[in-house]
């Protein structure tokens, strides 16, 4: 469970409408469901009564609302007052790099947050495209981004020669998919399939548009969202497949899907680090990079 999870939850229960807490959230009504429903999963409990359909709140979901709202209060209040302790002899970096990338090179940046106090690092997930964009445009002052360079003319991108040097791509799907017996599949095998997808932020979300109209079809998107843990739980509930790196498989597991690798030309993404052209690196920016690439 999340603070992002526990917002959506307090919302629905708040205005007891699902329409009406994804407007006040800006996000889609099937967003919503799906985080209930893994919400519920993760805590082994209904939170809402499923026997009605006004979200009156079960014991737990009480409990939870209570309890819930209290939390989310002094986060945003801790969030706050952090905000705004930051002094101008500190230096603020703005790193930006996706979810997966997060996690792999979790202990490389915060042992960089523990050894730098005199630094702010600030860090933004979104898909590699975004984030090579918002470095191109000054936004971000670093990278950890996937190939290839979508803005050469603005970036530079230095290949990581660490441990973790990439990812490859697969299908993940239902166990109950027609495919999902095959060792490979390429996206002619894909043709008539459903697909929740990343969107064009990510580079497998603008491969996967690219790749389909090559080949003289045009994808069936029934489900766009950045949240990779979403994209999985909606995949049974849409009957869809999905494009992933197979390397999130550990971190994001569920039962009843499949993971078949995918084989075409772009079945594998190199990352490395990303900075703008005839921007020199800061010294710490510098120690930010040594510090990645201990990975």
């Amino acid at each position: 469970m999340d603070i992002k999870q526990l917002k959506y939850f307090i919302e629905i229960a708040h205005t007891k409408n699902l329409s009406q807490a994804a407007r006040n959230l800006f996000v889609t009504q099937p967003t919503l469901s799906f985080t209930i429903k893994k919400l519920e999963s993760e805590l082994n409990t209904h939170l809402f009564n499923p026997h009605d359909k006004s979200f009156n709140l079960t014991r737990s979901g009480k409990l939870l609302y209570k309890k819930g709202t209290q939390i989310v209060n002094d986060f945003d209040d801790l969030v706050h007052k952090i905000q705004h302790m930051k002094t101008d002899t500190k230096e603020t970096i703005r790193l930006g790099l996706t979810i997966l990338f997060a996690v792999q090179y979790m202990e490389q940046i915060s042992s960089f947050i523990a050894t730098h106090q005199n630094v702010d690092l600030i860090i933004t997930q979104n898909g590699s495209r975004k984030i090579q964009t918002m470095l191109a445009n000054n936004e971000l002052d670093i990278g950890l981004v996937s190939f290839p360079n979508t803005q050469s003319n603005a970036i530079s991108i230095e290949a990581l020669n660490t441990s973790t040097k990439g990812y490859n791509v697969h299908v993940v799907m239902p166990e109950t998919n027609q495919l999902a017996d095959a060792e490979e599949l390429t996206f002619k095998d894909l043709k008539d399939q459903r697909f929740s997808t990343l969107n064009e932020n990510f580079m497998l979300g603008q491969m996967l548009l690219e790749r389909s109209r090559h080949l003289g079809f045009e994808p069936d998107i029934v489900m766009y969202h950045d949240d990779l843990q979403v994209l999985l739980y909606s995949l049974q509930t849409l009957d869809s497949i999905c494009l992933l790196p197979i390397e999130y498989r550990s971190i994001g597991a569920l039962d009843g899907l499949k993971w078949v690798p995918l084989k075409d030309k772009n079945d594998y993404f190199s990352i490395g680090i990303a900075l703008k052209k005839g921007k020199a690196p800061t010294k710490a920016i510098e120690e930010l990079i040594a510090e990645i690439k201990k990975n």
